[in-house]
């Protein structure tokens, strides 16, 4: 039997205008693109460890480039996936308290009970369930209307409220998050799981930024370390940075665990 091939969709790009945190919540703005990409690694890494398919990253991984929708789609459908799974982060709280998950998909019955599906493992993960009157709704989205596959588009909070930005934020939410999706992916196409197959750690102790960062224009180690509360030397060595300790926009960065 063929391997089952999953597109997964980080929605977004680093540098993508307006995709960010509300500010009054989140002084840092943390871009949405970095929400997705750490929850779309996580998957990525769990799917490819422990389950007999093919993962297809149809976004740009580095962030630098926001890929086109219809090049995203266009990547799915010439490689034939069985599934697509977007990936995004949600706003139009503007400073309230409400929000929560929800998943879109495009106006069919049977993806309406999919994308149920995907809502209940993701917030039976992450309790996220927030106060949306329709937590699973029809999108006219384009990553899900032109794929030739299954495909959801999954909201994981929003960005501009008081109540999901500090849960969103967090590595734990995502590896919690990631760890739902994956449940429902394995079960909806009944994945075989590997002999090897091993859990992905989700911390329990939260991070800011998450166990890395993505490094933004005009970012400096002694300003990333100040930022989180590190000595920049010390973000330096667990990297293997040297003089003249020069950083690229879209780099990762892993922050020592001390950070808070």
């Amino acid at each position: 039997m063929a391997k089952k091939i999953i597109a997964i969709d980080a929605g977004h790009g680093m540098g993508t205008l307006g995709k960010r945190c509300l500010k009054s919540i989140d002084p840092a703005q943390t871009r949405e693109w970095y929400l997705n990409d750490r929850i779309a690694d996580l998957v990525e890494e769990d799917l490819k460890k422990n389950y007999d398919c093919t993962v297809l990253r149809v976004d740009d991984t580095t962030g630098t480039k926001d890929i086109s929708l219809s090049a995203r789609v266009k990547a799915a459908n010439n490689a034939k996936a069985d599934f697509y799974m977007s990936i995004h982060h949600n706003a139009g709280i503007n400073g309230g308290s409400g929000g929560g998950t929800v998943v879109f998909y495009y106006n069919d019955a049977e993806m309406r009970a999919k994308a149920q599906r995907l809502y209940n493992a993701v917030t039976a993960r992450t309790g996220l369930v927030g106060n949306r009157s329709s937590k699973v709704a029809v999108g006219d989205l384009y990553v899900i209307r032109y794929t030739t596959m299954p495909a959801l588009l999954l909201e994981n909070g929003f960005m501009d409220s008081t109540h999901d930005t500090p849960v969103i934020l967090t590595a734990a939410h995502a590896g919690k998050t990631a760890q739902g999706i994956v449940d429902f992916l394995a079960k909806e196409l009944g994945l075989s799981k590997k002999d090897s197959a091993q859990d992905i750690p989700v911390p329990d102790k939260p991070q800011e930024n998450g166990p890395y960062i993505t490094v933004n224009k005009g970012d400096t180690l002694s300003g990333i370390g100040k930022k989180l509360g590190v000595a920049w030397k010390d973000i330096a060595d667990l990297n293997g940075l040297t003089s003249p300790y020069t950083l690229h926009i879209g780099q990762k960065l892993r922050i020592p665990s001390k950070a808070s």
